[in-house]
């Protein structure tokens, strides 16, 4: 009886103790796990040698292992597991083990024969690439069996407290290099497709300069990081070494990807502008991956909690974003699809994979590979979503486009109009200044008199140019600029200019010498202002950067052909030039010759910039030469038409006959401006005028009386003269006056005007300041060109 009983307690005790062998015999397709023959012992912080384990290993339990992949979950135990290997063919077989993941820190497997070791073969994050059993970025130990051979192994694991798995594969080399092939194949297209986003986004964070261009791309990269750590690849490639940051490289990455992802999630779906609360607990969850960076960094003793830490940190992001995109759709302002789709996949992917490395559901290939999986979808939608961003970006900025565009035009438009109505309020007192100075030198003899409103006169003018240069400058900025393209004297306005610059050189004590090289024709087509406007501030110029010596004015006449005549410009002057490296910009606008030189020499900056645009407008040529200190030379080229000889060049000897006897309405309603025409119009031999103040008085008048010719003026009360020349035209001024020549004398020098003058049925149109001898021109040829008319009738 007490035989039975000892036999049978052998029996139990081999049955706990021993387990069968791993055979391998001829039939066997590789790779073939091991795990249904192989047990684990866990020592828990113990670190027992191999020696004093073979020594009482009886006091130990080893446990079967359950699973292909077993997962010891976020651990830092030391482990032996024990396995057997039998090689039942009749020739040696090289085998090799895969053993535990490629970040585990130690796995050493021991070779034991009677109850001793006879080979060892380290491996693991903390042996250098190098010196590991088999450099391959997994944890491969190369075994070599004999024919028949049994062999007994024990391997030692450890970890620092991160995830441990057991895949005890066995493969032969074949296996191993298809088993190879195929991951590189996969990992290569996961980590193409993810370096693939992260320059791609990057150039359009650069392109664009959208924050969250930058911070998805960083964290495209801080995954690829990551997981290149976990596979292995980034201590194979990048480290090679055991190290200081090797050691925290894989918690890094881990905490850096996390904090990038809650950044780019609060940018990407403005979690601000919508929900500042859970944006508070976003930044507060971040704050706390940062507490968590510094920790890897500085406290080592906590790596066994850092772990599971930044899983479960990672985890409550995604968990948040996904209650993010909810409250944007319930706030009716919804995240971009693809961007929804992605999370959610990362979602299933993440969840998936932290709930395998806290044991949670079995091992597999695809719960180990789930948060790559995720991930990589994750990228792809992302991405999408990022393309759908930069078409959103695109139509944000071409609507910002448009609205800048919009009210750029409105600026331009307001600004034309305060130009226009400054140039109306200015020209209204120039208008009575020029004048009536006209009238008193005209009406009294003494010099010194004459001299003083001589000076009135001149500084007027200078005004008057300064107005028409900031009007000008607005319309070269909108490209309204346009010439005119009528008679005008040659003569006249050269002589004015001369004069004025006279009278400004001699206030200086500069002198101004007039050359006239050949004869000048006296009368052109073409526009007299702006014939005048370039002459006029080449001169201007000439005279407020000369403070002593010469101006000289040269001038040359060039017949062309019988049409065209070449007017060459010379001024030169003994001024404080200009600067080399200035006279490449010269013509840009507001530009001086030096900072100061406007509170030295005063203006606007804008006297050659509008020289420049005219001479081009006039298809004409211009050229500077100047030395500093000693002065400047400015040539111009210009050609103009020749005047057409016929009737109505006669008209200015015959105007005073033309007029005499007519009657004229002027509708006018500044009571200065009636002054001034008033003095104007009572040096015409034999012609009586009346006063109207508006379009309606216009209009009684011409009701009760006959009148052969009306100045209207355009900006009145009750009725402006826009209207009350429709409704002369219209009738309603009297059937005989529907034709009455109506000349526009206005202070509004803009385009619109004119054009509006012509399209309302005015006959003619000129400027104020009013220009008697311009005036009495104008209104001969009115009334000339009307008496041909009814003479036709």
């Amino acid at each position: 009886m007490k035989n039975i009983l000892l036999s049978l307690s052998l029996v139990v005790l081999t049955a706990i103790t021993c387990y069968a062998q791993q055979v391998i015999h001829s039939s066997v397709k590789y790779p073939i796990s091991i795990y249904q023959n192989a047990a684990i012992l866990d020592l828990g912080k113990e670190n027992i040698d191999l020696t004093n384990l073979l020594l009482h290993e009886g006091e130990f339990e080893f446990e079967k292992l359950s699973t292909s992949n077993e997962n010891l979950g976020f651990t830092d135990h030391f482990y032996y597991v024990k396995f057997e290997i039998k090689n039942e063919q009749n020739q040696a077989q090289k085998l090799f083990l895969e053993a535990a993941r490629p970040i585990t820190d130690r796995a050493d497997l021991y070779e034991v024969k009677d109850g001793e070791m006879v080979n060892y073969q380290a491996n693991g994050d903390l042996i250098p690439f190098s010196a590991r059993a088999f450099e391959h970025r997994k944890l491969i130990f190369p075994i070599e069996m004999s024919a028949g051979q049994s062999k007994t192994f024990y391997l030692k694991l450890q970890s620092d407290g991160e995830v441990i798995n057991l895949p005890l594969n066995l493969h032969n080399d074949t296996s191993l290099i298809l088993t190879t092939y195929q991951d590189q194949l996969i990992f290569g297209v996961f980590y193409g497709l993810l370096g693939l986003a992260a320059i791609t986004y990057l150039f359009f964070f650069f392109g664009i300069k959208e924050r969250s261009f930058l911070l998805y791309s960083a964290y495209v990269v801080s995954v690829g990081l990551l997981h290149s750590s976990l596979d292995g690849y980034f201590f194979q490639y990048l480290l090679g070494e055991p190290g200081w940051f090797a050691d925290r490289s894989l918690l890094l990455f881990a905490a850096l990807s996390a904090l990038l992802f809650g950044r780019y999630t609060q940018t990407y779906i403005r979690l601000k502008e919508f929900s500042p609360g859970l944006n508070n607990v976003f930044t507060l969850v971040n704050f706390s991956i940062l507490g968590l960076i510094a920790g890897i960094l500085l406290l080592d003793a906590g790596r066994p909690l850092y772990y599971p830490l930044v899983n479960a940190l990672a985890f409550l992001l995604i968990l948040l974003c996904l209650i993010g995109v909810g409250i944007s759709y319930y706030r009716k302002q919804p995240a971009d699809p693809f961007f929804t789709i992605g999370i959610s996949m990362l979602m299933i992917g993440f969840v998936t994979f932290i709930l395998n490395n806290f044991s949670l559901i079995s091992n597999s290939f695809i719960t180990e590979n789930s948060a790559k999986l995720g991930t990589g979808i994750e990228i792809l939608f992302l991405s999408l979503s990022m393309a759908n961003r930069i078409r959103i970006l695109r139509n944000e900025k071409e609507k910002a486009q448009n609205l800048a565009l919009q009210q750029s035009e409105e600026s331009n438009e307001l600004k034309s109009y305060f130009l226009s109505n400054m140039s109306h309020e200015l020209r209204t007192p120039l208008n009575a200044i020029l004048g009536l100075s006209q009238t008193i030198m005209s009406e009294i003899g003494d010099q010194r008199i004459r001299e003083n409103i001589e000076v009135i006169k001149y500084s007027s003018l200078s005004l008057l140019s300064s107005i028409d240069d900031i009007l000008d400058y607005s319309k070269i900025e909108k490209g309204e600029l346009i010439l005119e393209k009528k008679v005008f004297s040659t003569r006249k306005i050269i002589g004015e200019l001369n004069a004025l610059t006279f009278q400004q050189a001699r206030d200086k004590k500069v002198s101004f010498v007039y050359e006239e090289r050949a004869p000048l024709p006296d009368r052109l087509l073409g526009d007299a202002n702006r014939f005048r406007q370039i002459l006029g501030n080449i001169l201007n110029n000439a005279v407020k950067f000369t403070q002593e010596g010469e101006i000289k004015l040269q001038l040359t006449a060039v017949q062309e052909n019988d049409q065209l005549v070449d007017l060459h410009f010379e001024i030169q002057d003994t001024g404080v030039g200009i600067r080399p490296e200035k006279l490449d910009r010269i013509f840009a606008s507001f530009v001086q010759e030096q900072l100061d030189d406007k509170r030295k020499f005063g203006g606007f900056g804008l006297g050659l910039c509008i020289v420049k645009a005219l001479v081009d407008q006039h298809q004409g040529e211009i050229a500077i030469q100047s030395t500093p200190q000693k002065g400047t030379q400015v040539a111009v080229k210009l050609s103009l038409e020749k005047a057409p000889m016929d009737k109505l060049e006669s008209i200015k000897k015959e105007s005073d006959q033309i007029l005499k006897g007519k009657n004229i309405l002027v509708v006018e309603d500044n009571r200065v401006n009636q002054l001034v025409i008033k003095s104007i119009l009572r040096k015409w031999e034999g012609v009586t005028f009346s006063f109207a103040n508006h379009g309606l008085e216009a209009l009684d008048l011409l009701n009760e009386q006959k009148f052969d010719l009306v100045l209207m003026d355009l900006q009145m009360p009750e009725m402006d003269g826009y209207e009350a020349t429709q409704a002369i035209r219209s009738g309603k001024g009297g059937d005989r006056h529907q034709s009455v020549p109506i000349i526009a004398v206005t202070a509004d020098t803009t385009e619109k005007s004119k054009s509006r003058v012509q399209a309302v049925g005015m006959d003619d149109y000129m400027n104020k300041p009013v220009d008697a001898e311009l005036l009495k021109e104008k209104a001969a040829k009115a009334v000339y060109l009307e008496t041909i008319q009814l003479e036709k009738i």
